[in-house]
């Protein structure tokens, strides 16, 4: 029977007009359907997708009409042909290459059943991904995704991956492009495109989104988890965890990787895809060369000598290892000085979240006035300004104060409060005052011009900078803001 009307609904074995022979549904969204379909002029089997709602101009229901007539590339589900269709010109259709397959989703899902339990299997499958947007970007016409997220991926046999749904893909410069409508696709985009309105820019600006969600897409394949839980923290870009703070078989060229992908801001993240693809694949490289029994395995060796062992991970930069062996120490013995080394190994690979967490378990359990109580206390502070989490950072400084005393330490950690609650005056004072108490000190100096700064007193900064010049005649930092300062007139 024929579709002739809107509120008619598809079904197997129905005719689509003189087009095709709807076979088998394979996805009802809210937005379209999917069918597996028997192209009537030739037999040929496709991929149809409906649009539900047809008062659309076809315009916006015509999605990835960029990829017509292009060359089929293996890692992109090709597009044939779009239009309404005759006689009736009522229904939208996509017709598109049929591809036995479940989404990378569907897969994540499974991760029980043994998928993705290898880091070569999921390092196979984000390549395919990588080479997929490197064609895209590589057309004589560029095309951006949009919204690369593991609902687009299709995976089939042989973990043969291929790139679809392009409803949100744009051309440079392109004026109006769809919007994309669900929280869920929003957790994969850059922080820019977050607002859900439209997507449009140069080609390096569009990129530039693509190869966030990249890092978000990698993200997630290693640790289960994504960044950010809502759209209100990607588009403050709120801190998160650390890959290898989830996983702690991931190594370091992997984090780095991921983070420069997720940067804030889009001139901190890869260039282009080429040069992307060279770091993911040294990084790759990398992680194969650490030996781990699975994905999600952890195992931790320790010397005897913890101690010795921790001081060499230190300096080594070896924060991690560290961070391991003064954990386990800590595990075993109860010791203080082993829980202090541990979380100075955090604090300093920036591993903040699962600072916080260890801090929370540990520290209310351990004697106050352990001499090692007090140093913990300075680092918890450190801790949660960098996360900014002012209150609590208060109510250690407050602990600090009854139970430790004041101290040139505590009256900067003040300082610091007020700068980052926008205080200026206040912080000038405070900065002014440490600095009369102990002069000459280069991060009081700093601070001291950088708050002057902040209050447009630029005679001030200039002032503090002539001092910080005198004690400090070789520092670059210093060198280089004077030269600032004399273009400006104000040395």
């Amino acid at each position: 029977m024929n579709i002739k009307s809107g509120h008619f609904l598809p079904g197997t074995n129905k005719q689509l007009g003189n087009k095709y022979l709807l076979l088998e549904c394979l996805g009802d969204g809210s937005h379209g359907w999917v069918w597996r379909a028997e192209r009537l002029r030739d037999n040929a089997i496709v991929a149809v997708k409906i649009p539900k709602d047809l008062t659309k101009d076809d315009r916006l229901l015509a999605e990835g009409k960029e990829l017509l007539n292009i060359d089929q590339h293996p890692n992109i589900v090709h597009i044939f042909d779009m239009g309404r269709i005759p006689p009736d010109n009522e229904w939208f259709f996509i017709e598109m290459e049929y591809f036995p397959s479940q989404s990378l989703a569907q897969k994540l899902e499974q991760r029980k059943q043994n998928f993705g339990d290898t880091f070569e299997r999921l390092f196979n499958i984000y390549s395919q991904v990588i080479d997929a947007v490197d064609f895209l970007a590589t057309l004589p016409v560029p095309v951006s995704h949009g919204d690369i997220k593991p609902h687009n991926i299709l995976v089939g046999a042989g973990d043969l991956v291929k790139l679809t749904d392009f409803g949100s893909s744009a051309l440079p410069e392109e004026i109006y492009v769809r919007t994309r409508e669900n929280g869920g696709t929003v957790l994969y985009s850059a922080p820019e495109y977050a607002d859900c309105v439209s997507r449009k820019g140069t080609f390096k600006e569009l990129l530039s989104g693509d190869i966030y969600s990249l890092g978000v897409l990698l993200y997630q394949l290693l640790t289960g988890q994504l960044p950010h839980e809502t759209p209100a923290q990607v588009r403050r870009q709120a801190p998160f965890r650390k890959p290898s703070e989830i996983n702690g078989n991931i190594v370091p060229a992997i984090d780095s990787f991921i983070l420069r992908c997720l940067q804030k801001s889009p001139a901190d993240r890869f260039s282009d895809i080429g040069s992307l693809k060279t770091a993911f694949e040294n990084a790759r490289k990398l992680q194969h060369s650490t030996p781990h029994i699975s994905l999600f395995s952890i195992k931790v060796q320790t010397n005897e000598d913890w101690s010795t062992s921790v001081i060499n991970a230190l300096q080594n930069q070896d924060y991690v290892t560290a961070a391991k062996i003064a954990k386990a120490e800590f595990v075993s013995s109860q010791d203080t000085e082993a829980l202090l080394q541990h979380l100075n190994a955090l604090y300093r690979a920036n591993r903040l979240f699962e600072f916080e967490e260890v801090f929370d378990k540990e520290y209310p359990k351990i004697n106050q006035t352990d001499p090692n109580a007090r140093s913990i206390r300075i680092l918890a502070v450190k801790m949660y300004l960098s996360l900014r989490k002012i209150d609590i950072a208060k109510k250690i400084l407050q602990q600090i104060r009854e139970l430790d005393g004041d101290s040139l330490e505590y009256d900067f950690f003040i300082a610091t409060i007020y700068g980052l609650e926008a205080d200026f005056v206040a912080a000038r004072e405070a900065l002014e005052a440490i600095n009369r108490k102990s002069p000459e000190k280069s991060q009081i100096l700093t601070r001291l011009i950088q708050v002057c700064e902040q209050m447009r007193d630029y005679e001030a900064a200039a002032g503090y900078l002539r001092y910080a010049l005198r004690i400090f005649s070789d520092s670059p930092e210093y060198l280089l803001k004077k030269d600032h300062y004399q273009k400006l007139g104000f040395l």
